[in-house]
């Protein structure tokens, strides 16, 4: 069996998880920081790749560099999606974070493996590789979300409900959990005592057509300002998704959760704003992180 078809028949067996990992916004927003660094070459690749992804949940408008990691989650609205434990890895909580080996696949740094695989082989169909591009930038940001490597017999947080924070789209059948919060950290802040939301997600039909429109370039010029590739110089040149795991896992573990948080079954955690505060710095700064690293993958993948 050639190499697209064994990465998409392997997800028929895999059950599904409800979590997802940055928000669409998230999502477009490390696409258009790669975009930033990658090469020309590799920009009009990714985007002739892109317009050929199924696009029946991207409001039918084809996909671009910047939308095209969306398109993993898109597809959890089509019956039978079987990519679920494909997002995340279970790395037990530990209260320094300490580093721990990954379990046996699937997770999201195999995912990740075989898409990058299947991506640079060269018998590789067109459409075949446009999905495993789209699980490659898709999976590139969910490794660098916290609670995506941190599990605490809470579902990497979505076990654990919260009260405080104004959600305006939540997934639907979602309630405000603490992965939840995660997922869209980057746009939380405290002002006056309360956590508030700084900006809204695009409505799918509002997402960007091409790169730098609209608040995800703007957004995206924020963060990017705040946490420059130069200021990261030394962890952009560490490619090893093993690595960019761990380093989710202690910050899922240190500052995953709230101060004083202990399991429990019987109540709603209240976060505090402050709290949100030090979450939208580090979830912004991971962004950033993830994607500086992936252009660089984009660049090894398809600069040629």
């Amino acid at each position: 069996m050639k190499a697209g078809a064994m990465l998409i028949a392997a997800a028929v067996a895999l059950a599904p998880w409800p979590a997802t990992a940055w928000d669409p916004a998230g999502h477009m927003l490390v696409g258009q920081i790669a975009w930033e660094q990658t090469t020309p070459e590799v920009r009009a690749r990714v985007g002739d790749l892109a317009k050929l992804l199924e696009n029946t949940y991207n409001e039918s408008q084809p996909y671009n560099f910047i939308t095209a990691g969306c398109w993993m989650d898109d597809m959890r609205s089509k019956k039978g999606y079987a990519w679920s434990k494909w997002h995340y890895v279970n790395l037990t909580w530990t209260a320094d974070g300490a580093a721990l080996e990954l379990p046996e696949p699937p997770h999201v740094v195999w995912a990740l493996a075989e898409s990058i695989k299947v991506l640079k082989a060269p018998e590789t169909a067109p459409d075949k590789a446009a999905e495993a591009l789209a699980m490659a930038m898709h999976f590139v940001g969910d490794i660098h979300q916290p609670m995506h490597a941190t599990e605490r017999n809470d579902r990497g947080g979505n076990g654990v409900l919260i009260s405080g924070v104004p959600f305006t789209d939540l997934w639907p059948g979602t309630v405000p959990n603490l992965h939840a919060f995660w997922d869209k950290a980057f746009r939380f802040d405290q002002a006056n005592g309360k956590i508030v939301e700084l900006w809204q997600c695009p409505l799918t039909a509002e997402r960007p057509i091409a790169a730098g429109e609209g608040v995800i370039a703007a957004e995206a010029t924020k963060i990017t300002e705040r946490f420059s590739a130069e200021s990261l110089k030394a962890e952009i040149a560490q490619m090893d998704p093993v690595e960019w795991t761990r380093e989710s896992h202690k910050l899922g573990c240190t500052a995953g959760y709230p101060p004083g948080f202990e399991p429990s079954d019987h109540h709603v955690v209240e976060l505090p704003p402050v709290f949100a505060a030090k979450s939208r710095e580090i979830a912004s700064r991971r962004i950033a992180l993830a994607g500086y690293r992936l252009a660089r993958v984009l660049n090894d993948a398809l600069g040629r």
